[in-house]
């Protein structure tokens, strides 16, 4: 705080001179509690010149859901507009060194982003030049109170795709002989050994199974229940797609006798994904026939050829000379246009973003151009 030692000896040599300085002085003073700016900050001053601690934030709390904490904090008491708030969070109840400050200036909110974990909370303020005030906690010192993140569900994310792109799970099925049949999944060992799905956060391995008393000659969808720990099959696809499932592939049972029937799963190629990001400029050989549907897609690599032609393709893919877009490499050649020309690939990247990918079937010839580049659909659905 500003403070002039000399300035009463003008009370007798100058009167008026002193209100003047006085007022000057105090308002002064009052401005800079309001900004929270010490003209003289310690050490250069005495004790008791600095500007003063503010009280505590009056209130904190937090909610989290679906990986996202919300904090909110109550002004400290008194408050001037210079006022600075942090809020400290912690992965345990002590604050220790797990402890992230963030500092959030004047504002009283903050919204994190932090998954599904457990976080505690404490906040205290200050001004510039002032030192901090206590803190206040979500709970108490001695017994914070702990919010959990909570997990995403498919409601608050992007529809969860009918189908499992990823995979590496045969379904077929078999006449079981009692005027029923009998579906199978599997991975790539055989019938009894287990499968894998990829997804975006890595891989899981999915046991062996059979579904028995099913009707022959009918389409079904087939998912394993993390939840139940069982092979679940559905003749609608809207039943197939509850968080719990995984899925796992379309079948169509054998007739009585053990004909016809088609097999479904991932095959042992890693799955049918594929086809170009929405968006994309198609175009088809003279007199085929084609089929598009959409589904939703979040892993995408990107090309971009010497020729400057680009295009965003999802796993599975396969680009010109059948190597699926994964696999692609800078300088590798890609087929152009309907002359057969080649242009070499310039940059290869991988990405994940929430987007659509348009699934495209061509008959006879199964191939197409995307943003001019040739692609190939000959792969199982």
């Amino acid at each position: 705080m500003l403070n002039l030692a000399s300035l009463n000896y003008l009370t007798i040599d100058d009167p008026v001179l002193y209100d003047w300085l006085s007022g000057l002085v105090t308002a002064f003073n009052q401005l800079q509690q309001q900004i929270g700016v010490d003209a003289a900050p310690a050490p250069q001053v005495t004790t008791g010149q600095t500007i003063p601690t503010p009280s505590a934030p009056a209130s904190l709390a937090a909610n989290a859901a679906r990986g996202i904490f919300n904090i909110t904090l109550g002004s400290s008491p008194g408050a001037a507009p210079g006022i600075q708030y942090f809020i400290e969070v912690a992965s345990d109840p002590s604050f220790s060194s797990s402890t992230v400050v963030y500092p959030v200036g004047t504002t009283l909110a903050l919204s994190l982003n932090l998954g599904n974990v457990t976080r505690y909370f404490r906040a205290r303020a200050k001004y510039p030049s002032s030192g901090f005030s206590p803190y206040t906690y979500l709970g108490t010192a001695a017994n914070p109170t702990a919010v959990a993140g909570g997990l995403a569900t498919s409601n608050d994310i992007l529809q969860n795709p009918p189908s499992n792109t990823v995979n590496n799970a045969t379904v077929d099925s078999v006449d079981a002989g009692n005027g029923t049949a009998t579906i199978r999944i599997y991975g790539p060992g055989g019938v009894g050994s287990s499968w894998m799905q990829s997804y975006g956060q890595g891989t899981r391995t999915v046991p062996a199974g059979t579904i028995t008393g099913l009707a022959y000659s009918t389409t079904y969808y087939v998912v394993w229940d993390t939840a139940g720990q069982v092979y679940l099959a559905f003749t609608t696809l809207q039943h197939s797609v509850a968080d719990s499932y995984i899925f796992s592939g379309k079948v169509t049972t054998v007739a009585s006798g053990g004909t016809g029937g088609t097999s479904g799963g991932g095959g042992a190629n890693w799955g049918t994904g594929g086809c170009t990001e929405v968006g994309t400029e198609l175009s088809f050989p003279e007199n085929s026939s084609a089929s598009l549907h959409v589904e939703e897609c979040r892993q995408w690599v990107e090309i971009e050829l010497e020729s400057g032609a680009r295009l965003a393709l999802a796993p599975g893919t396969l680009v010109s000379v059948f190597r699926s877009a994964e696999e692609l490499r800078p300088g590798d050649l890609a087929e152009v246009g309907r002359e057969g020309l080649v242009s070499a690939i310039r940059r290869v990247g991988q990405t994940w973003r929430a987007s659509q990918k348009m699934v495209v079937r061509v008959k006879p010839q199964s191939v197409y151009w995307a943003n001019g580049i040739r692609v190939h659909n000959m792969k199982l659905i």
